[in-house]
């Protein structure tokens, strides 16, 4: 092989073997991935207030001037987090449901269903969501609000297909839409502590089988 093909084809791999980023924009994407990455955990494991600016860039192995350079603030990083959060765990919950039409039986069973398989391949996410839901909680600042709004979208469709449901008979009247549904959406946090803490012992079709089956033991109409 030649001997400068050979020292350029070194330079463009890592240790493992793996392509290093070679342009601009590659390089731009492996960094903001990195520094997210290493947010996401850190936020999860230490807290976003208790997580300085330093911490995330040295555990992505970047710069302090890095972070600031790709989002100017721990603030956005955590914004951006939650833009993602958006996207891999509520969005496609909310499609989930609009796709198994107006039925709230088939409704709260894609809920579930979907909520089920991010559990168990986006778990840090939606947890993140949850951590820094009760972290911001009464603060006033924008990310609370930021955090509202994330968590209404399925807490509203959730609410909405209980109180149609309600209608229906499909499902138990002796309690109120809303904390039917605040029941279920704690449920399915505390399921998301449990994918995370414990992901590798459960065994995930059979928790997602009980999941499904509590919820709908506790909405199902009583005859």
């Amino acid at each position: 092989m030649d001997t400068h093909l050979s020292s350029t084809l070194d330079q463009s791999a890592d240790s493992t073997g793996r392509d290093r980023p070679t342009t601009k924009r590659e390089q731009r994407a492996a960094s903001i991935e990195a520094l997210l990455t290493k947010a996401l955990t850190l936020f999860i494991t230490q807290g976003y207030h208790a997580t300085t600016v330093e911490e995330i860039a040295q555990s992505a192995d970047l710069t302090k001037g890095a972070v600031y350079f790709y989002f100017k603030s721990k603030a956005n990083v955590l914004k951006a987090l939650l833009d993602r959060t958006e996207e891999l765990t509520v969005e496609p919950t909310i499609a989930a449901m609009d796709a198994a039409g107006k039925d709230p039986v088939d409704r709260l069973n894609a809920f579930v269903r979907s909520q089920s398989v991010i559990g168990a391949e986006k778990t840090e996410y939606m947890l993140l969501a949850i951590l820094m839901s009760a972290e911001f909680n009464g603060s006033g600042d924008e990310i609370e609000t930021r955090l509202t709004d994330l968590m209404a979208r399925m807490e509203n469709a959730l609410r909405e297909t209980v109180r149609v449901g309600q209608e229906s008979g499909a499902f138990r009247a002796g309690i109120g839409p809303d904390e039917l549904a605040s029941v279920i959406m704690a449920t399915n946090k505390g399921c998301y502590v449990e994918w995370y803490m414990r992901g590798s012992d459960l065994k995930g079709h059979d928790f997602a089988r009980a999941f499904r089956d509590f919820v709908f033991d506790g909405v199902a109409a009583r005859n």
